[in-house]
C-alpha cells in the first residue's frame, strides 16, 4: 500500500495538470494564488499550535513553523513532529491536515506548469511562425487583436510586436494561436526578432496600429530598413497604418531609386469611419428616383461634431450625396466650428462656395439645433452625429431618434460617426447595424479597394495585373477611383436594377436614363474635386494654356499637358455644371485639333457598369 504522502502528491500533481488543461491561464492562475494563500494560513495555524504543544517553547515554534510551512509547497510534512496536539488528534484534523498539504503542493506543482506551458508554448508559436504567409501586428490592443483573428482564420501565421505586455494577455494570444515578442530588439526590428521572423521567401502584411502614430511610423521605417538587410523581396511586403497618405506614402513605398514596402496603405480614421458610414448607410437609399433616373428631392442633411470626424463625414455626405435632378444642403453643429475647421475652409474653398453649407456654432444637443430639425422634417434625410466622443454620440442619437419617432419622421436616418466606426438603427427598436473600421474588411486594399482597384484597371490598358496597375497609381488616382467605386451603387438604385442584373449584362439604357446618369457622374465627380481642394479654371488660365499649347506645337514639341487641368494649382475647366461641357469640349477642341468629348466621357463611366462588376466578381 503507497505511503499517503505519495497518494497526496501524486492527486495534487494530476489536479494541477487537470487544472491546468481544462481552464483559461487566467482563470488558473488565480485558483492557483488562492490555494497558495489558503494552504500558507491554514499551515501556520495547525504548524504553530502544534509546535507549540509538543516543546512548550515559543521561541521554537516561532522558527519551527515557517520551516515547516515553506516545506509543505515541495512536498514535505512533519506529522510526526506535531503528532498528537490538538490540530492532529482526531481523524478529521489527520484529514485536513492532509488536505492542507495537498493544496500547498497543488500550487506549487500548477504555478510550474502555468510557467513551463507558457514557455513551451511561447517557443512551438515562434517556431510555427517559420510557416506560410506572416502577418506582423504592431502594438497590443483591442484593435490589433481583432485584426490577428481575421489573419489567423484565414491561415496566415500572426505575430505580435511590442515593447512590453501582460503575461496574462501573452497566455491568451499564445492559446488563441498566435505569437508575441516584446523588448527593445523586437521594436526596433533587430537581428535577433528578424532571424526569428524568418521573412525570407514569405507574404509578409504588416498593421502598424498603436495609439502613437509617431510609434507606428518609426516601426515600419525600422522595419523597412531591416527586411532590406535581410534580402527580403519588395513585392513580398505589405503594410498598413494610420496617417496621412501623401505625406506617409512617400517614405515607405519601393521606389526604382529605393528599398520600401511593396505596397503601403495608409488610412485616416475619420476618413474610414465616413466610408463606414457610407457602407451601412448611403444617402441613394434615402432618395427616391422616377423612371428616367433623376431624384424627386434634395438630400438635405445635418453634420453634429466638426473634428476629424465630423468634417470626414460632410465631405463624404457632399461626394455621394450627388443626384441629377437634386442639390445638396447641409447643416453643420459644433461649439467649436471655427476653430476646428480651419484647414478644411481654406484647403477646400470651393466646397463651400457650390453647395449650401451651413454653420451654427453650437451643441448638437442645444435648443437651436432641435428647432432647426423641427423646420427642415419634411426635407432631412440623414443626421450624422460624430462629436469625436462616443458617450456624446450616444446620448444626442439617442435624444434624435426618439425626438423623431414622437413626430412620426424616422424616415430621417440617424448614423454614429467615430473611431470605432459606424452604427446606425433604423428605427427605434431595430436592429443596430455597424461597421468596424478595425477589419481586414476596411484595413486591407484587396478587400477595402476592391470595387476600385477593378474600375483603375478597366481604364489602364497595359498588360500588368490589376493590383500592379493600382500599387503605380497616385495617392490622387486612388482616392479618385475610391470615391468613384464608392457611388457605383447609386447607379443601381437610380436606374431600378440590382447588382445581379447588371453584371449579367442587363444595362440596355434609355437615351433618357443614359443621359441622367451620366449627369449624376459628372456631379459626383465635381463633388469629389471640389472635396480635393479644386476649383474651377477661370477663363484666363484657360486661354493662357492654349497660348502655351499652340506655341509647343508650333515648335514641333509634344505638349505633355491638358489645357484644360492644372494639377499643381488644383484648377480644372471640367468643373462646371453639365449642362456647360459641349461648351468647353469644343473650345478644347479648337485649340488640340482633338474630339475630345466630356459629357460622353461621363457617360462612359456609366456604360462601364456591368464590366465593373463582372470585374469584381471575377476579382472576389
Amino acid at each position: 500500500m503507497l505511503p499517503i504522502p505519495v497518494v497526496i502528491l501524486s492527486v495534487a500533481l494530476f489536479l494541477a495538470l487537470i487544472a491546468n488543461l481544462a481552464l483559461k491561464p487566467a482563470f488558473s492562475t488565480r485558483l492557483t494564488a488562492k490555494c497558495m494563500i489558503f494552504a500558507a494560513l491554514a499551515g501556520l495555524v495547525i504548524y504553530g499550535v502544534g509546535f507549540a504543544e509538543t516543546t512548550g517553547s515559543l521561541a521554537v515554534s516561532i522558527l519551527r513553523t515557517p520551516l515547516s510551512v515553506t516545506r509543505m509547497f515541495v512536498g514535505i510534512n512533519e506529522l510526526s513532529a506535531i503528532e498528537g496536539s490538538t490540530p492532529v488528534r482526531t481523524p478529521m484534523g489527520v484529514t485536513i491536515f492532509w488536505l492542507v498539504h495537498m493544496l500547498a503542493f497543488f500550487s506549487t506543482a500548477s504555478a510550474a506548469l502555468v510557467t513551463i506551458g507558457a514557455e513551451v508554448l511561447r517557443r512551438l508559436r515562434l517556431l510555427l511562425l517559420r510557416r506560410g504567409d506572416l502577418v506582423i501586428l504592431f502594438g497590443i490592443n483591442d484593435n490589433t487583436i481583432n485584426v490577428g483573428k481575421e489573419c489567423l482564420a484565414q491561415g496566415s501565421s500572426v505575430v505580435f510586436i511590442a515593447e512590453t505586455a501582460d503575461g496574462t494577455v501573452i497566455d491568451d494570444l499564445n492559446g488563441m494561436g498566435m505569437s508575441v515578442i516584446t523588448g527593445q530588439d523586437a521594436v526596433g526590428s533587430g537581428k535577433e526578432t528578424i532571424r526569428t521572423l524568418h521573412p525570407l521567401n514569405r507574404k509578409i502584411t504588416v498593421f502598424a496600429l498603436d495609439p502613437s502614430v509617431d510609434k507606428n511610423l518609426y516601426y515600419a521605417l525600422a522595419l523597412k530598413d531591416a527586411l532590406r538587410n535581410a534580402g527580403v523581396a519588395a513585392e513580398n511586403t505589405r503594410i498598413t497604418l494610420p496617417g496621412e497618405e501623401e505625406i506617409i506614402t512617400s517614405m515607405l513605398q519601393v521606389t526604382p531609386e529605393e528599398y520600401g514596402y511593396g505596397y503601403v496603405h495608409v488610412f485616416d480614421e475619420g476618413d474610414l469611419a465616413s466610408r463606414a458610414m457610407l457602407r451601412i448607410c448611403p444617402p441613394w437609399d434615402l432618395m427616391e428616383f422616377d423612371d428616367s433616373g433623376r431624384a424627386t428631392e434634395i438630400f438635405d442633411c445635418v453634420v453634429i461634431g466638426f473634428g476629424r470626424f465630423g468634417q470626414a463625414a460632410l465631405k463624404r455626405l457632399v461626394m455621394n450625396g450627388q443626384f441629377a435632378g437634386s442639390s445638396f444642403r447641409a447643416a453643420v453643429f459644433s461649439p467649436n466650428v471655427t476653430k476646428e475647421a480651419g484647414y478644411l475652409l481654406t484647403d477646400s474653398p470651393s466646397l463651400f462656395e457650390n453647395y449650401d453649407i451651413s454653420f451654427f456654432e453650437t451643441d448638437g444637443r442645444s435648443r437651436e439645433m432641435f428647432q432647426y430639425l423641427s423646420a427642415n422634417l419634411t426635407t432631412l434625410k440623414l443626421i450624422a452625429v460624430c462629436t469625436g466622443d462616443e458617450d456624446t454620440d450616444r446620448e444626442i442619437s439617442d435624444s434624435l431618434m426618439l425626438f423623431l419617432k414622437r413626430r412620426q419622421a424616422e424616415r430621417i436616418a440617424v448614423v454614429q460617426s467615430s473611431r470605432r466606426g459606424a452604427r446606425y438603427q433604423r428605427t427605434v427598436g431595430s436592429p443596430i447595424q455597424s461597421q468596424g473600421i478595425y477589419t481586414l474588411a476596411m484595413l486591407s486594399a484587396e478587400e477595402a479597394d476592391r470595387d476600385a482597384i477593378v474600375l483603375n484597371a478597366v481604364y489602364d490598358h497595359s498588360e500588368k495585373t490589376d493590383w500592379e496597375k493600382w500599387v503605380a497609381c497616385d495617392t490622387f488616382s486612388k482616392m479618385s477611383s475610391r470615391a468613384s467605386a464608392d457611388y457605383l451603387p447609386a447607379f443601381l438604385k437610380a436606374s431600378g436594377r440590382t447588382r445581379e442584373q447588371v453584371a449579367g449584362g442587363d444595362w440596355d439604357l434609355s437615351p433618357a436614363m443614359l443621359n441622367t446618369l451620366g449627369e449624376a457622374e459628372h456631379k459626383r465627380w465635381t463633388a469629389f474635386h471640389f472635396a480635393m481642394g479644386y476649383s474651377v479654371m477661370n477663363s484666363r488660365e484657360f486661354d493662357v494654356n492654349a497660348e502655351t499649347y499652340r506655341r509647343l506645337l508650333a515648335e514641333g514639341k509634344e505638349a505633355g499637358y491638358r489645357i484644360s487641368k492644372n494639377q499643381l494649382g488644383r484648377t480644372h475647366a471640367c468643373l462646371v455644371p453639365w449642362e456647360e461641357l459641349d461648351e468647353l469640349s469644343a473650345r478644347e477642341n479648337a485649340v488640340t485639333g482633338r474630339n475630345v468629348d466630356y459629357r460622353q466621357m461621363d457617360i462612359d463611366n456609366v456604360l462601364a457598369l456591368p464590366r465593373l462588376l463582372r470585374g469584381r466578381e471575377g476579382n472576389g
